[in-house]
């Protein structure tokens, strides 16, 4: 909304905004509880999952959420978004651990891969690879809005449009044109 100050108004005025459509009122429930996603995720240790991987995560919680805040059922709405992220925390390293169990015949090893190289280089390249992984999420952060993040995220872990939309409360069609407009800032940043 033009001329709203966010900073100023209610988390239950900001889910309102939100559940309208308002892409700035996620921004600034982001901006209110990003460091508790933070604390949450880091007392969460799953397999597999880096830590800023469960801040995605739990700030995917937090969207959902508040889509589905109801104030007449008499919780605070961070009592809920926090409930909500650790349910997904749950949820994620259920899941990851139920990978884990993989019967010892269907695990190769690396020397029976033939996978030979330099360990030396191997770090190398897994410094240079994380510095640049970094700097592009940095890049993504300051291009994408948090909601196209969050579609974006969950495109590159391999969810259809479908999923996303079931899970971000959208229509395949929005997922859709935001995928489409991920793609054409992504292009124009080059």
């Amino acid at each position: 909304m033009v001329g709203t100050n966010y900073g100023s108004i209610s988390d239950n005025q900001l889910v309102l905004l939100l559940q309208k459509g308002d892409e700035r009122a996620f921004e600034e429930i982001t901006i209110r509880y990003v460091k508790l996603i933070y604390q949450i995720a880091y007392d969460f240790n799953v397999d597999g999952y880096e830590p800023d991987d469960l801040v995605q995560e739990g700030l995917l919680a937090f969207l959902i959420a508040g889509k589905n805040y109801n104030e007449s059922l008499g919780a605070s709405f961070k009592n809920y978004a926090v409930m909500c992220a650790k349910n997904r925390f749950k949820d994620i390293a259920k899941k990851s651990s139920a990978k884990r169990a993989v019967p010892k015949s269907h695990i190769i090893t690396l020397d029976e891969m033939g996978d030979r190289r330099d360990e030396e280089q191997n770090v190398e390249d897994f410094v240079i690879e994380r510095d640049y992984l970094k700097s592009l999420m940095m890049h993504l952060r300051s291009l994408l809005s948090a909601e196209e993040r969050v579609v974006f995220n969950m495109y590159l872990k391999g969810y259809s449009y479908d999923e996303i939309a079931d899970t971000m409360r959208m229509s395949t069609k929005k997922i859709d044109n935001t995928l489409q407009k991920i793609k054409r800032k992504l292009r124009e940043s080059r």
